[in-house]
């Protein structure tokens, strides 16, 4: 048996996207045409929800250029050492690429087993919730569930084939979840732009910041009707707007700014819940925690009056918008282990001890 290993360190490489990106109807049913760009002997990867929406479309598609898919369904979470199992059980033997189908879980799983395979890997979204389809980045946690790091991969997505006729009837709170997630991106880079000395490359920041700017303004206004039209199933300019922001927009922003200066108090709310709310957090999407976040991070900023519209958009929309919200309890004791794990990152510590107060303010915007 092969002693496979997880890579060690991260590239330090820019990596502005994936090399081929496609957002059509019936694209699955198709795909063989992109996917054996890469390679002919396919690990499909996915969860029991997405192999019933999309194994058969694939597998058609491939077999009928005499391609047969290997097929690996998971459950779980992004986990590193379960990735290593699986490898070492013989899932990725033979193989010369990856396809993740799937929500955020599974792609970024999938990505951990390209990685350790050092083969292309091609992503099929089920649901635009996170950019991950198009990143080359994933957060990793225990078999639990509980946040541990982020990976940084060696090579950049293969390909990212988003499916309109699936992504037309995921629900509306996993489109919604992926908005904010992009949203999140201009909000928390304008916390990074105020700080001295503020680490990344300032022409690429830059670049990032001036299309998050455009990408939040723009889901900002169409997010709404999109919701809308998703609603009735209907594959609008506006939905595919929205989703190409929710998924493209944001990840381009991460890709530019090479991972640097585009997570700050919106992500780390996503990181400490997942840390001390594990059990309770593992049934919301990145993007659904992250908009929590997004709340706080206006209000840290004395945006109170948007804080408080953007949070009874969030509930019209079925979305969480507090602690409260989430039904995570948020007593004492919790807010004090979230001002201690918010004053150890970076981002605040580079704050300076002014912005204690100012964040603990905040916090009163989304406690209950």
């Amino acid at each position: 048996m092969k002693d496979y290993s997880f890579p060690i360190g991260q590239d330090v490489a820019f990596k502005f996207g994936c090399g081929r990106f496609r957002m059509e109807e019936h694209l699955l049913e198709r795909c063989a045409e992109e996917v054996l760009r890469f390679g002919r002997k396919p690990l499909f990867v996915c969860n029991d929800t997405t192999y019933g929406i999309a194994y058969d479309k694939v597998a058609g598609s491939l077999r009928s250029a005499g391609v047969e898919p290997k097929v690996l369904k998971y459950n779980g979470f992004c986990c590193r050492e379960i990735a290593l199992d699986h490898a070492r059980a013989g899932a990725i033997d033979g193989i010369d690429l990856v396809i993740g189908c799937g929500g955020g879980v599974v792609i970024d799983f999938s990505k951990c087993l390209a990685d350790i395979a050092g083969v292309p890997l091609v992503t099929m979204p089920t649901s635009s919730a996170t950019c991950c389809a198009f990143t080359p980045i994933a957060p990793c946690y225990t078999p639990e569930g509980r946040y541990i790091s982020t990976s940084f991969f060696r090579r950049e997505v293969a390909a990212a084939l988003l499916d309109l006729t699936i992504l037309a009837k995921q629900p509306s709170r996993l489109l919604v979840a992926g908005a904010c997630d992009a949203m999140a991106k201009k909000i928390e880079m304008e916390f990074w732009n105020t700080l001295p000395g503020a680490v990344g490359n300032p022409v690429a920041c830059g670049i990032a910041s001036l299309v998050a700017d455009y990408i939040y303004a723009d889901l900002d206004r169409k997010l709404g009707t999109a919701v809308e039209d998703l609603r009735k199933g209907e594959p609008t300019q506006t939905l595919k707007d929205v989703i190409f922001s929710a998924v493209v927009g944001a990840g381009v922003v991460s890709g530019i700014s090479g991972g640097a200066r585009q997570t700050a108090l919106a992500h780390w709310v996503y990181f400490f819940t997942r840390e001390r709310f594990t059990a309770q957090a593992v049934k919301y999407t990145h993007g659904e925690l992250v908009a929590v976040g997004l709340v706080l991070q206006l209000a840290y900023y004395g945006r109170l009056d948007e804080a408080r519209a953007f949070a009874a958009r969030l509930r019209g929309w079925g979305l969480a918008a507090s602690m409260g919200d989430l039904g995570f309890p948020f007593g004492d004791d919790d807010v004090k282990a979230f001002m201690e794990y918010m004053c150890r990152t970076d981002e605040m510590k580079a704050a300076g001890e002014s912005a204690v107060p100012r964040l603990r303010e905040a916090l009163k915007a989304i406690e209950q």
